[in-house]
């Protein structure tokens, strides 16, 4: 990677410095405003996960240094979310993960979505499995198209079930408030070394 010698500069590091703060601040009260956008449902934090912040998590396509920011965010969020020393440890190593290898794929096209997809369908649900201790399901559909057997496996297991849930919260989050992020992003000229820029 080639660092662009522009943000040797003190000032720039300084403004990079704040940007990655208030990304890191960002995923803690976007995290927070799921929970109060779905009264009832733990959107932020439960096995139906519709997490806003983590479409924070395609701004590590422009800056190496993001994961640390959305570490630090999934950190202070999930202790403020009390699901106790599982969700703590695994979850903001599970979301550094994947926004380092967001990063590593960056000039793949499509492929960086995936990594926060994946990563958190199958960790997240993981732990919450034996975190929340729950029944997680949904009944059986017919057919025996590709759709229904996904569904079908989904269905005839609780880890499974939370994986496709979880899963669909993540898709949700990670391209459609992701792609508004990083337009945001763009726009206010956060792009240090080995960003992609204007080629997203």
């Amino acid at each position: 990677m080639q660092e662009n010698p522009l943000w040797r500069s003190p000032d720039l590091q300084a403004q990079r410095l704040s940007r990655l703060s208030l990304v890191a601040a960002l995923y803690v009260v976007l995290t927070y405003l799921a929970n109060i956008l779905g009264p009832g449902l733990n959107l932020g934090y439960g096995p139906i996960q519709i997490r806003i912040s983590e479409g924070l998590t395609m701004l590590a396509l422009f800056d190496p240094l993001m994961p640390l920011a959305l570490y630090a965010g999934c950190l202070m969020a999930n202790v403020i979310g009390g699901l106790g020393l599982p969700d703590i440890i695994f979850g903001p190593l599970l979301t550094v993960a994947a926004g380092y290898a967001t990063w590593l794929t960056r000039r793949i096209p499509a492929l960086p979505f995936v990594p926060p997809i994946l990563f958190n369908a199958l960790g997240v649900a993981g732990y919450l499995y034996f975190l929340l201790g729950i029944n997680f399901g949904f009944a059986p559909v017919s057919g025996t198209g590709p759709f229904a057997l996904i569904l079908n496996l989904a269905a005839s297991h609780p880890y499974w079930a939370m994986v496709f849930s979880i899963g669909i919260g993540q898709t949700i989050s990670v391209v459609f408030f992701g792609l508004i992020f990083m337009k945001i992003w763009k726009r206010s000229g956060g792009i240090p070394e080995g960003g992609l820029g204007n080629r997203v």
